[in-house]
C-alpha cells in the first residue's frame, strides 16, 4: 500500500482516468458548495 492511500478519504481507481468516479466527485463537491450558497450547514 502506497503511504497516501493510508490517511485518504477516497481513492479512486485508476486516478485521473476514472472518468465515472470523478464525475461523482465532482457531483458531490458541487451539491456541496450549493448547499453552503443557501444557508444549510455542510
Amino acid at each position: 500500500m502506497e503511504p497516501s492511500k493510508r490517511w485518504a478519504d477516497v481513492i479512486i481507481p485508476e486516478g485521473g482516468f476514472n472518468t465515472v468516479a470523478l464525475d461523482l466527485v465532482i457531483s458531490h463537491i458541487e451539491q456541496k458548495l450549493s448547499g453552503r450558497n443557501e444557508g444549510e450547514p455542510g
